[in-house]
């Protein structure tokens, strides 16, 4: 699935391509004349019994998937459809925002999904950026691992890897007008991703391993619904602005777990604002800019807008805003540092 979006102009001459690799979704981004061409994959797979007859259906439909020994694992969009076909919850390669020790098909897995994502590079080692989530400030667990494997799977399909920071992604894609300074908050699938930068310095960055799958999952948990059912409506339907009253038990629930979520994120940025000695004097008000899936029902900026009012807040925020096209803001900022690192050389 490719979508294209039209972006700001930037220099067309050097090649480099961006990658977002999310818990949810996976989406590419590379230069095209005056155009940001932006490529997409659901991060999730669903396995089938393994038979010719089988395999020769989904060869014929055009589906990707991953032959084991018993299964087929089908990739992608496929993979929630099939799901939901079925009542079933499609898995995850990757989870809280790293590659899951819990699957064992992880690696070839997302292997396939980043290669249909990218396609070949243009040159040898042609540069890609790709975002990493910063270290969790409420779970037990390293980035290393993950770093390197996506890593290793880009210089396997011929590219030049080079991680960034998530938050830090988001700063360098909605931030430009602002000199690259204020807060950039991905709400991703896995996890929260926040950073605060000064001219495109972090002053901190951190993550929080609560987001759109642990929503997901305390909903279908309270209404004996499936994930995926429930992660489908909430990305297609879901509005926090439609009155309470008239909500569905699966809205209300939805509701109550984005409000808990929201209250969450600001309370561990408060946390951290409030112990962090380095931050800086800043000359005038900072803007926060919001992105990723989660964030992406309507109604979302403002229930933020309205949870950060509530709340004292330990920094001058001049406004708060949600990105044009909140789904690819990391993916955009990841190329806009392949672009910006092929100038310096």
């Amino acid at each position: 699935m490719t979508n294209k979006v039209k972006t700001e102009k930037t220099d067309s001459a050097k090649i480099g391509r961006g990658l977002d690799v999310g818990t949810a979704f996976i989406y590419g981004a590379q230069k095209m004349g005056s155009r940001v061409n932006f490529t997409t994959q659901r991060n999730a797979f669903f396995d089938v019994e393994r038979s010719e007859f089988t395999e020769d259906i989904l060869k014929g439909s055009n589906v990707k998937y991953v032959l084991g020994e018993d299964k087929i694992y089908v990739v992608g969009d496929d993979a929630m459809k099939l799901a939901n076909v079925f009542g079933r919850s499609a898995r995850r390669p990757m989870r809280n925002g790293v590659i899951s020790s819990e699957e064992d098909e992880a690696l070839p897995l997302i292997e396939l999904i980043i290669k249909s994502v990218l396609g070949a590079p243009f040159e040898k080692n042609e540069l890609c950026y790709y975002s990493v989530p910063a270290l969790p400030v409420d779970a037990d667990f390293d980035i290393t691992y993950h770093q390197n494997i996506v890593k290793s799977i880009l210089e396997k399909c011929g590219y030049r890897a080079k991680p960034i920071n998530e938050g830090l992604a988001v700063i360098f894609s909605e931030l430009a007008e602002d000199n690259f300074t204020g807060m950039g908050i991905s709400f991703g699938g896995g996890m929260v991703n926040v950073c605060l930068a000064v001219m495109s310095i972090p002053v901190f960055s951190f993550s929080i391993a609560r987001a759109g799958d642990w929503i997901d999952a305390q909903v279908a948990r309270a209404t004996n619904e499936s994930l995926s059912k429930v992660a489908t409506f909430k990305e297609t339907y879901f509005n926090l602005k439609k009155p309470e009253s008239a909500m569905t038990k699966v809205e209300q629930a939805l509701l109550i777990y984005y409000n808990s979520l929201i209250e969450y994120v600001l309370a561990e940025i408060k946390k951290e604002v409030t112990k962090n000695s380095r931050i800086p004097e800043f000359e005038k008000p900072i803007p926060i800019v919001i992105s990723g899936g989660t964030a992406k029902p309507t109604g979302f900026l403002e229930k933020f807008k309205e949870t950060l009012k509530k709340n004292s807040f330990p920094l001058a925020i001049r406004e708060t805003r949600l990105a044009p096209h909140p789904l690819y803001s990391v993916a955009k900022g990841t190329l806009i540092a392949a672009i910006a690192d092929n100038k310096r050389n």
